[in-house]
């Protein structure tokens, strides 16, 4: 049978163990939240690199998607300037 000073020696080593478990679970939860937001952060800032290289090859600011019906206004204005055989560059805006 253990000493009441024995089991208070175990009993704090015990609690000790504990918190140092404790500590580094804490720890490394921290590195993985971090680890995450870094990741989704680089994702985004990808994302949004690759957004201005496709809108530079347009003539549109960056960001602003054209609908369906701008897309048909456009390609029906492009059929009536070639049917009247003016260049698009010499049409009135």
């Amino acid at each position: 049978m253990m000493t009441e000073e024995e089991t208070t020696s175990c009993d704090v080593i015990m609690t000790a163990v504990k918190e140092d478990s404790h500590e580094r679970i804490m720890s490394r939860q921290d590195q993985e939240e971090k680890l995450t937001i870094t990741d989704w952060y680089s994702m985004c800032v990808t994302l949004q690199q690759q957004e201005l290289r496709l809108s530079e090859g347009s003539c549109r600011p960056p960001g602003q998607a054209q609908s369906f019906l701008a897309q048909q206004r456009q390609s029906t204005q492009a059929r009536s300037r070639r049917g009247m055989g003016l260049s698009p560059k010499l049409q009135p805006r």
